[in-house]
């Protein structure tokens, strides 16, 4: 009697052998019933508010532009010795969900003063790069151009009162036309310093597709951009997915990572470096040093799990450990701003440039090189 009441006790109410079984099948439909569901709303309105996204050729286009991470700008109004980022002499506001800021263009149509005859022991500095020289987000007042030059006032050192900058930044630019700018204005200018920004989140890829073409014009390599779009297609089409949400979401995870894959390729790396060595090359013909100024992403200097998992640090790393190799002086911007509080001090938290804080920061960073010795070589000052 004992044991028939312990092998009663151990055993289960007769319902609980067969109606768990039931009730986790109902469960699971349930869940995925509502998974679908929601799945199937969200597919309806990123369709509904995003309509581009489920288009196969504008979802191509906006891949492109987000993989490239900038425009392909080419000669502006026809004319490739003039590099228009602006309407010469025009003044314009700018308005944005972080900043409002004013752009005075000289007569060239760059965001800077004027080239006049140079005053004797003056020294001049050429900024050459893209947005994030040109000053986003900044007035005038706020730029690296003019953070330098009250920087080396203020000091008294090297350049001091006499420092000049001359701001030849050119928003969407890449190292070619950058090359092309100093080509057509670095004779006029007669700089003691050329410094030139290499932003890591879009320099890479439009680099590795620039050419020259027979008058020594920059233009598009179309038939390597035309591989960069079937080699995109055929090579990575989960990208392609057919589904709205799908895309927003790899638009925003995926293709910043495979940017940064792209740009390690031994034939990406090192069209870059080829660029940056003939800008070297330029300036020795100039009888000038130059500075480049290694620019991150705001997510490679805040670091933490979205730069290891785009790897832009670690690009920047490799050109720059390349780039001393051959002999360029290149200052790397995480020794000056590194962490999560300088990200937030010295980027935009949405539009991701440079703020006046961060423009004050590179500034310095720029005049501490300067105040060292501007270069391997000897700089000069300008003569009129």
């Amino acid at each position: 009697m004992l044991q028939l009441a312990l092998c009663a006790a151990t055993l289960p109410p007769p319902e609980r052998l067969i109606l768990p079984s039931r009730t986790r099948w109902f469960a699971t439909l349930a869940i995925l019933a509502m998974t679908v569901l929601a799945l199937g709303s969200a597919e309806v309105i990123a369709r509904f508010a995003f309509p581009g996204f489920a288009d196969d050729s504008h979802y191509q286009e906006l891949l492109l532009a987000r993989l490239l991470n900038s425009g392909l700008v080419v000669e502006s109004q026809g004319d490739p010795s003039r590099f228009l980022a602006y309407s010469p002499n025009a003044v314009r506001t700018f308005s944005g969900p972080e900043y409002r800021y004013t752009v005075r263009t000289n007569s060239l149509g760059f965001r800077s003063k004027e080239i006049q005859p140079a005053v004797p022991g003056e020294y001049r500095v050429l900024l050459l790069g893209d947005s994030m020289f040109v000053g986003i987000g900044s007035e005038e007042e706020q730029t690296i151009a003019v953070r330098l030059e009250e920087r080396a006032r203020a000091a008294g050192g090297p350049g001091g009162k006499n420092l000049s900058a001359f701001n030849f930044a050119v928003g969407g630019f890449n190292t070619a036309q950058e090359l092309s700018v100093l080509r057509h204005f670095g004779a006029e200018i007669r700089p003691s310093l050329v410094v030139l920004g290499f932003f890591v989140g879009n320099d890479f890829l439009p680099n590795a597709l620039a050419r020259f073409d027979e008058q020594g014009n920059y233009a598009v390599d179309d038939g390597k951009l035309k591989d960069l779009r079937e080699g995109v297609r055929t090579g990575h089409a989960g990208l392609y997915l057919p589904s709205a949400v799908w895309r927003i979401l790899a638009l925003n995870l995926l293709v910043p990572r495979l940017r940064y894959r792209m740009a390690s390729t031994p034939e990406v790396m090192h069209r870059s470096l080829e660029l940056l060595g003939e800008v070297n090359n330029d300036c020795r013909a100039l009888g000038v040093p130059l500075l480049i100024v290694m620019i991150y992403p705001r997510e490679g200097v805040e670091g933490g799990w979205v730069a290891s998992w785009s790897g832009s640090r670690e690009v920047a790393q490799e050109l720059i450990r390349l780039g001393r190799g051959e002999g360029l002086q290149i200052l790397d911007l995480l020794s000056v701003m590194r962490g999560a509080t300088d990200a937030r001090d010295c980027y935009y938290k949405s539009d991701g440039h440079l703020t006046p804080a961060g423009n004050a920061r590179v500034a310095d960073a720029i005049y501490r090189v300067i105040s060292q010795g501007a270069g391997p070589g000897e700089s000069r000052r300008a003569s009129p």
